[in-house]
């Protein structure tokens, strides 16, 4: 049994001149809850369709649960569950009707599961589809995916249109499933006080990359926030990553694991004012603002 539940090796997709996806290269263990974050367009839903052999890949490689998402695409699929706000369940007309349809292809269809979701989740037998409100047609979505006994969870935005209460059951029922240790899930959500809480590794994309990964505990000690004053009001020397900046005062971006940009404030000899760790959330919002040339927020003035 191969440790990763998702092995993805230089993997990419073009769209023309307006987006580029990867190339990514990234390794989920078995047994972990893995959050993939990224503003909108960073290419978290492409990712994850490319992960179900949806549009293929322009290059490179990706497998799950150890088999190739593109030579052994029915053995993967057969093992791994999918939730997507795209995936539309109208044509069988009734709840009933998608659940008989859906459970007939799979032999790890768990119809006692099935059942107490139903009532848990609020999503009842003889509904219609088409008059579902959104939410609804969420829950029904992550019903068909938690009724199976499978391997490896794929969610695309799995809480999008939820109230708190939902999402709570949501999250409820999916550390259930994680009961197993040897199940993994992969999750996008702009939901990072959830993720926080539920997770265990994240992946942060942007702009078609991914530009962290690790363990979340890892990433927090990792990088942290310094309050500096530049000597004589000189910008940061190249390779310090600024969140903030007016006058002489800056807020960087460090990285604890980056000798260079350790050397680089050595030799700069700015004061530190003060250091201070961040939350998931800070940490994506500092990542974003650090990765991109067109912008540069104020400080504001305390």
């Amino acid at each position: 049994m191969t440790s990763h539940a998702v092995s993805i090796n230089e993997l990419r997709k073009g769209y023309g001149l307006a987006f580029m996806l990867g190339p990514i290269s990234l390794n989920i263990p078995r047994g972990a809850i893995c959050g993939l974050v990224g503003p909108n367009g960073a290419g978290k839903t492409t990712l994850l369709n490319l992960l179900m052999g949806i549009g293929g890949a322009d290059g490179g490689t990706a497998s799950l649960l150890g088999h190739d998402v593109r030579k052994d695409e029915v053995e993967a699929k057969r093992r791994v569950a999918y939730v997507s706000p795209d995936v539309s369940y109208r044509a069988w007309g009734t709840v009933g009707r998608a659940i008989d349809f859906v459970s007939g292809f799979y032999p790890d269809w768990n119809a006692e599961r099935c059942e107490r979701l139903q009532l848990h989740l609020g999503v009842h037998h003889s509904e219609r589809i088409d008059t579902l409100s959104f939410g609804a047609r969420v829950k029904l979505g992550a019903l068909l995916a938690l009724s199976r006994d499978a391997e490896l969870l794929l969610l695309d935005e799995p809480t999008a249109g939820l109230d708190p209460l939902a999402r709570q059951q949501l999250f409820a029922e999916l550390l259930a499933f994680m009961q197993n240790e040897n199940r993994t899930i992969i999750i996008s959500s702009h939901q990072l006080s959830d993720l926080e809480r539920f997770a265990d590794h994240v992946a942060v994309m942007q702009e078609g990359q991914v530009i962290a990964y690790g363990a979340i505990p890892d990433l927090l000690e990792r990088y942290v926030q310094l309050d500096v004053q530049l000597p004589g009001g000189e910008p940061p020397a190249r390779g310090l990553k600024i969140i903030a900046r007016q006058n002489g005062r800056a807020r960087l971006l460090i990285d604890r694991w980056s000798a260079h940009q350790q050397q680089s404030i050595a030799a700069m000899g700015v004061e530190i004012i003060g250091e201070s760790t961040f939350t998931l959330e800070e940490l994506f919002v500092a990542l974003m603002k650090t990765g991109r040339t067109r912008w540069q927020p104020k400080l504001s003035v305390a």
